[in-house]
């Protein structure tokens, strides 16, 4: 089931429960009909929308759809934005660590890229504090 067209199908069918008291079968007008039979096509086209599978991605089946990204995978839609992330300097990872913290450079060149930066900068649980910041240092121009 993909629950991604559910909101969407509520709505049209709260609209369609409104023209039964707006339709009255002696003034009802072929205009009013034409609308009633396009929400009721709509909601046909949402149900079956709704029955099929949440995504068609083999690696994920079952996962969400990613509305921003037409329903594509919600995890493989975000894999590019993190795979692209990698692509900024250490240097610039590094300054950012040094000036904001590692939770806001994760934010901001995803946390791959916070990783390498602080392998690159001999970062680990041997080194102190004073190390940590002069080898930052040393590599941020």
């Amino acid at each position: 089931m993909n629950r991604n067209h559910l909101p969407e199908l509520v709505r049209t069918l709260h609209a369609l429960g409104t023209f039964g008291d707006r339709l009255d079968p002696a003034t009802a007008t072929d205009e009013q009909l034409a609308i009633v039979a396009r929400a009721i096509e709509e909601a046909r086209r949402l149900v079956a929308a709704a029955k099929g599978p949440a995504n068609r991605c083999p690696r994920h089946p079952g996962a969400p759809g990613d509305p921003t990204e037409g329903g594509r995978c919600l995890f493989c839609a975000r894999r590019p934005n993190a795979a692209t992330r990698t692509d900024t300097p250490t240097a610039d990872v590094l300054a950012a660590i040094q000036a904001h913290g590692e939770e806001e450079a994760a934010r901001r060149h995803g946390a791959r890229a916070v990783t390498l930066a602080l392998a690159v900068a001999g970062r680990g649980s041997h080194l102190n504090p004073t190390t940590i910041r002069r080898r930052t240092q040393e590599l941020t121009p």
